[in-house]
């Protein structure tokens, strides 16, 4: 609700709305931390839903492919890929633009992509789009998506029905490209696209068969940067960085990561080992490198996989955290690595860092250390990981399916020790046990369905984060109670490549399960109408939307009598028998608020609750039984919050306020 002291300020002046916190990438950030700021909506309804997919049974019983994970812009557009079918073939991708409040469409993009990896090969590698704002952040986000032999397409507002599109090559003229086009197919980018506060894209790239010799520089893969004010590119093959011999390209699907400022970029690279480099993110010089290693077997290195999402997390000290695969596949959990922001193990009285017990195929996100009441550490900030304890039929001792997300404290490993190898790893803080069991090895009768999410949306004002289960259904995880606080069902049960979870900028939640993108919400306004008494000589101000999900009006000073409201469309879902109604408002001393729904077969409001309002906000609360005669066309619900005043000849303003009116029916 909003304080007294916000009401004040919001009554008496027109603010502009400013825009929100978009979801602009994979993690929602340059630096992947899943971190989202804003009021979130309760996972109420399925507000709309859409196929990423046109063959979703092409991937057989499971579903393994690694659908890019879905944007949303600051203005609340929802951008995501689409893989769809031409004459048999499968490696065909679109972007698509829909409104996040009503799911419609407003724009499509069709690419000339071609997968780095596309299913039955192996899992379907991940389509690289990104949204990107200029000036800091201030200016309307573009999008930006990978194309043909490693351009991008670049399409300079997320938010318009019509916009011109460009391409960018990185390694050549568009002129020499476009003659040479098919020659130049081997190239391939392999990474989701990353961008800065500044036009520039960054991304990896693969060389995957033979090449003109004028490419010859690409090597068989390295790291590029598209800027899409200047048109101005970069790019450094592996070879070129000179970090090791044996590296051969980015590890597939793994998106670079930007420190806080922008200036250096972390990226995962393989071949012969696998290791992280920082790199100058201007020059592409290689400031620092480190193998990775499985911390459970002495020099032993760890891989990055093909089936792999995971990608690099820095966190608010300049952290970096990856996660991997364990040597020989001996612990399937993986590992989640942490390093210093020079890349070091080590902190700084030579203790090695802790590391994470699980990883392989997961980006932790940043989870602020005072959304956890129940810790007590001294860490300024936790991770939330997966915590899956794979039933592996005996091939990994201690493994009984008993999956788990845990909140983990990257500061200290004194307590909690790792499964199998015994090893001391971070410390759990909280954990979360899947609900609901699978039978898959009957000697593990108590075995979860995993948790599917790769990198989850943290809600740090909620005090949750929202994740995602192969058990078909959406979850909020309280912090605060460590508990499953909503549940919101999606599809069957479905195995699946792991997905992420976003936070629209109006507290929108949105989640991919068995191909689809589901759109969560409350129930909450989304048509607004001001009415004025016709007694009143005053006139009522515009209505604004505070943050999505409240809405004020006010007006001037009055002579006599006067009368305000404020109504609001819900989408109700159909079913239950009494209808409840809360409105939060307050009014000038002396206004009455009134709470009326429509009754659809009276055609006419009725009164259901009323109150006396004072300065400070407080419910209005009413339900009514029957509630289908209140459920409208299109499922529509109309409430009417009112307020009056008597005649007066003096005074303040009249003014109501309502704070996240909602309704529902049980």
């Amino acid at each position: 609700m909003l304080s007294t002291l916000a009401f004040l300020a919001l009554s008496s002046l027109k603010p502009i709305a400013p825009l929100g916190q978009g979801w602009l990438c994979y993690g929602g950030n340059a630096q992947h931390s899943g971190v989202f700021t804003g009021v979130s909506q309760a996972a109420s309804g399925i507000r709309w839903q859409a196929s990423l997919d046109d063959d979703r049974n092409y991937y057989g019983g499971d579903v393994l492919i690694h659908y890019a994970s879905p944007m949303v812009s600051p203005a609340n557009t929802v951008v995501y890929g689409y893989r769809f079918t031409v004459s048999g073939a499968h490696d065909n991708w679109r972007v698509v633009g829909r409104s996040g409040a009503t799911g419609s469409q407003s724009w499509q993009m069709d690419t000339d992509y071609s997968a780095a990896l596309i299913w039955p090969n192996d899992w379907t590698t991940v389509f690289p789009v990104t949204l990107f704002q200029l000036d800091g952040g201030q200016s309307p986000a573009g999008v930006a998506a990978a194309a043909a032999a490693g351009s991008i397409l670049v399409r300079p507002s997320a938010d318009s029905s019509q916009s011109t599109v460009t391409r960018y090559v990185f390694y050549t003229s568009l002129d020499d490209f476009n003659s040479h086009r098919g020659a130049y197919a081997p190239v391939k980018i392999n990474t989701p696209l990353t961008a800065d506060g500044n036009g520039n894209i960054f991304f990896g790239y693969e060389v995957s068969g033979a090449v003109p010799p004028n490419l010859a520089s690409l090597g068989s893969g390295g790291i590029a940067r598209v800027n899409v004010t200047t048109g101005a590119t970069a790019y450094a093959s592996v070879q070129t960085l000179g970090i090791d011999p044996t590296l051969s390209r980015p590890a597939m699907n793994a998106a670079p990561a930007l420190s806080v400022d922008g200036s250096t970029m972390y990226v995962a690279l393989t071949g012969g080992k696998s290791m992280l480099a920082r790199l100058d993110a201007s020059t592409f010089t290689v400031t620092a490198k480190v193998q990775l290693m499985d911390p459970s077997i002495g020099g032993a290195g760890a891989y990055l996989v093909n089936e792999s999402s995971g990608s690099p997390m820095i966190g608010p000290d300049g952290h970096v955290f990856m996660g991997v695969f364990g040597n020989q596949w001996r612990e399937s959990h993986g590992w989640m690595l942490q390093f210093d922001a020079n890349l070091s193990q080590t902190n700084g009285s030579g203790k090695r860092l802790p590391v994470g017990a699980f990883g392989w195929d997961d980006t932790a996100t940043v989870v602020p250390a005072h959304a956890v009441p129940s810790y007590t550490g001294s860490s300024p900030y936790l991770i939330l990981t997966k915590y899956n304890n794979y039933d592996d039929n005996g091939s990994d001792p201690g493994a009984d399916g008993s999956n788990r997300v845990g909140v983990i404290d990257p500061g200290s490993d004194s307590k909690t020790k790792d499964r199998q190898s015994g090893i001391p790893v971070m410390n759990e803080v909280i954990t979360v046990l899947g609900p609901t069991r699978t039978n898959d090895d009957p000697s593990h009768p108590d075995a979860r369905h995993e948790w599917c999410i790769n990198s989850a949306a943290i809600d740090v004002n909620g005090r949750a984060a929202i994740i995602n289960s192969e058990d078909g259904k959406m979850y909020r995880w309280s912090f605060v109670t460590n508990t499953l606080s909503e549940t919101m069902a999606l599809q069957p049960p479905t195995g699946e490549a792991y997905t992420s979870t976003v936070i629209g900028p109006d507290g929108q939640l949105y989640a991919i399960n068995n191909s689809i993108l589901f759109a969560l919400g409350s129930a909450r306004a989304t048509a607004v109408s001001v009415y004025q008494g016709t007694a009143g000589t005053g006139q009522l101000s515009d209505i604004w939307s505070v943050d999505g999900r409240t809405y004020s009006c006010g007006s001037v000073s009055i002579t006599g009598f006067q009368a305000a409201a404020i109504e609001a469309d819900f989408a109700l879902p159909s079913g239950g028998q009494t209808f409840n109604v809360t409105a939060y408002a307050s009014g000038a001393p002396g206004v009455t608020g009134f709470l009326y729904a429509y009754d659809y077969s009276a055609q006419a409001f009725q009164l259901i609750a009323s109150r006396p309002l004072g300065a400070s906000i407080t419910p209005i609360t009413g339900s009514a039984a029957n509630a289908s005669r209140f459920i409208g066309p299109g499922g529509k619900v109309r409430v009417l919050v009112r307020g009056t005043t008597p005649v007066r000849t003096g005074g303040p303003p009249f003014t109501l306020a309502v704070d996240e009116a909602t309704c529902g029916s049980v």
